[in-house]
């Protein structure tokens, strides 16, 4: 192994040279790529966005937000215009391949990889900052956002700019640009998820408030412009969507989805709080055992500037969250770039804290012991989940599982040896194994992909020249997807049979527990679908089994 090049600092050693930026991107692109193509659209989230941006290039309409017939108004229009635009631009001719609408997503986690190296390096120094952007690229929580053609990742991204330039003006810095640069911004986050980049700059600004008395360094950024520039990027399209909609976009998006997430648990169910601490150590995998570690060095420092604006940033939020009864483990990925940055802080100091404090061994080897587990217990899953899954063994996921154990035993015994190297050989072991599970694993589970076997098997079998499905029951968004906007989805099988009777081009997708009604509905009709085909797995939108049998009618059906 090798430490850290001389060649990624400045000569004064005060920044990160354009050569470690580039060694950043080339790792993100390492990281965040595999799978990006071959990785099937997921239930039910990413699904919807992808769906409902489609239509937007379908239709044109580049206001309204709908998933087929129906308005989606959970989340403003930022995240799908991004999506429709990436799209238009990379592959406007295949609207039912996901992996364009996943770039806003990847481009959203660069720039937060590279954004955290940045802040790393004005809040601690560049070797601070270079690690922890390290520690964010090679997370779990960030590799599977990466990949997800949803909000978080390409939100992330903003705040991680809107963070950046909120740092600089506190340590002092005025100028226009980096004003309009925060604002701009905030703007953009607030256009992809409304409250949340308002959640952390108000956190990090009433943190820093009450522990230094004052605020006025806020002034920096030149309040009364940036907000006249922010209403200009907002507003329009506010009001367009409330016309437009008749004011249900405000009724829904506020009123139902942010209301049912805070107080209602929206349908999952209740969590208590503190379920996202105990989520950390896996979220954060495998860097968790740094960010554990960290804590008393942090809490030490608390009142120092550059470890102030991190735990501000993280405090607050984090309450926020804990507090809301809907609980999801991306919805504390904002805050992660700051425990990175602590983290990285004090690996490089050695963690004072803890040897002033003598902490107890059974305390430091429960720790480790936990942060072992959870990396054995990736290892053991998805080397398992081919097996279980599919009834197939995956040599290379076994490598890789293995290759992520003796990571972190090589980090564990680095870490107070050679403190860079233990992130560096951490990161090996990461890439290896994120590779391995988004790149071969899971694209390889058909039992775990229902929406692509039924997919693929009725373009084998369509009776015409355009696919057309009618489904009953199963009804996730990444049929819509993959299908054609026009699937439809119907609540039994006497809908499905009529539906096929009235065009025979439709196929059906019947599922077993429907199959009794949908015979029945062709029977009334003195007619006789042909089943064709069986398609068996997971639905991964509720995590139940499911069985479905692909009709079509007769009269159509084309040799194989």
């Amino acid at each position: 192994m090798t430490s850290i090049p001389a060649t990624f600092f400045t000569k004064d050693g005060q920044r990160l040279s354009k050569l470690a930026y580039a060694f950043l991107l080339l790792l993100c692109i390492a990281f965040f790529t595999p799978g990006i193509a071959t990785l099937p659209p997921t239930d039910r989230d990413e699904s919807s966005f992808a769906q409902a941006s489609k239509q937007m290039i379908e239709t044109g309409n580049y206001v309204d937000i709908r998933l087929q017939d129906k308005p989606r108004y959970k989340k403003p229009i930022g995240i799908y215009w991004l999506q429709s635009a990436s799209v238009r631009l990379l592959n406007v001719d295949h609207l039912n391949e996901i992996w364009a609408y996943r770039i806003p997503s990847l481009l959203g986690a660069t720039v937060a990889v590279l954004m955290t190296a940045a802040l790393g390096t004005l809040l601690f120094g560049p070797m601070t900052g270079l690690l922890a952007a390290m520690m964010m690229a090679g997370c779990v929580i960030l590799n599977a956002e990466a990949r997800l053609a949803k909000t978080d990742a390409a939100l992330l991204g903003s705040i991680m700019v809107m963070q950046f330039t909120l740092a600089r003006a506190y340590m002092g810095i005025r100028s226009w640009r980096n004003s309009l640069i925060f604002w701009l911004a905030l703007g953009v986050g607030i256009l992809i998820k409304g409250p949340i980049p308002l959640l952390i700059l108000f956190s990090t600004l009433l943190y820093l408030r009450f522990a230094e008395k004052h605020a006025k360094w806020f002034r920096n950024l030149k309040p009364l412009p940036g907000l006249i520039l922010l209403a200009l990027i907002v507003v329009p399209w506010f009001v367009a969507i409330m016309l437009q909609s008749h004011g249900s976009f405000a009724t829904q998006s506020a009123g139902q989805d942010l209301f049912s997430k805070l107080w209602q648990g929206q349908n999952r169910g209740i969590m208590p709080p503190g379920m996202h601490l105990l989520a950390l150590p896996i979220v954060f995998f495998p860097f968790a055992l740094f960010a554990t570690l960290a804590i008393p060095d942090s809490w030490k420092d608390r009142h120092q500037k550059g470890v102030g604006f991190c735990i501000g940033w993280i405090l607050p939020t984090w309450i926020v969250f804990e507090i809301s009864l809907t609980k999801l483990p991306h919805y504390t990925l904002p805050v992660y770039p700051a425990i990175a940055l602590l983290s990285a802080r004090a690996l490089l100091a050695g963690y004072p804290a803890l040897n002033e404090k003598k902490a107890s061994r059974w305390v430091w080897a429960s720790v480790v012991a936990l942060w072992l587990t959870i990396g054995t217990g990736f290892a053991i899953i998805f080397a398992g989940l081919p097996m279980i899954s599919d009834n197939k063994w995956s040599i290379a996921q076994i490598i890789a599982g293995a290759v992520l154990i003796l990571s972190q035993g090589a980090a564990l015994y680095l870490i107070f040896k050679r403190k860079t190297d233990s992130v560096i050989v951490l990161s090996f072991g990461s890439l290896v194994f994120m590779g391995c599970v988004f790149g071969l694993t899971l694209p390889s589970l058909d039992h775990l992909w229902l929406s692509r076997q039924a997919v693929q098997m009725a373009q084998s079998i369509k009776p015409c020249d355009h696919l057309e499905m009618v489904s009953a029951s199963y009804g996730e968004p990444s049929l819509v997807f993959m299908a054609g906007t026009d699937t439809q989805i119907v609540s039994n099988g006497e809908l499905a049979a009529a539906s096929m009777i009235d065009d025979n081009c439709r196929i059906g997708l019947i599922d077993d527990k429907k199959k009794d009604d949908f015979l029945a509905g062709f029977h009334a009709a003195r007619a006789e679908p042909l089943a064709l085909g069986k398609v068996e797995g997971i639905n991964i939108g509720h995590g139940k089994s499911a069985a479905m049998t692909l009709y079509v009618m007769p009269p159509k059906i084309n040799a194989p």
